[in-house]
């Protein structure tokens, strides 16, 4: 497995090719990753499109650039449902700092789980 840090790269970089109409060059991603807070030259980002060509993820069109394929779009779809989990994560995590709730005075906020199981499932539970 790759360094995570490095996955986050190649995913954005991903993004950076699938937003586009037209093929994207080193040069361009570069410049959108700076934008995106990623220090990355161009030179990095040739070999970050190394890898992401050898997974079969982009194509190279020549010196125009990348293109992302069909398998680049399905893993970038995964991707976005793991961030999206992530996001959720997060704002439950922010919700917990800021509870303030006082049961003497029986009031403030306080994050609340709730879930709803079939009672026909509720003995295959975990425990």
């Amino acid at each position: 497995m790759t360094d995570p840090q490095i996955e986050r790269k190649l995913i954005e970089i991903m993004r950076i090719i699938n937003e586009s109409d037209r093929p994207v060059g080193a040069r361009i991603i570069a410049d959108e990753l700076r934008n995106r807070g990623y220090n990355l030259g161009e030179r990095a980002v040739r070999y970050h499109l190394r890898i992401l060509d050898e997974r079969g993820f982009t194509e190279k069109h020549g010196y125009t650039g990348r293109s992302i394929t069909l398998k680049g779009k399905e893993e970038l779809e995964e991707a976005l449902i793991g961030d999206r989990l992530d996001f959720v994560i997060t704002r439950i995590e922010d919700l917990i700092y800021r509870t303030d709730y006082d049961p003497v005075k029986r009031e403030g906020n306080v994050i609340v789980n709730v879930s709803y199981v079939d009672k026909d499932d509720f003995e295959k539970l975990p425990v």
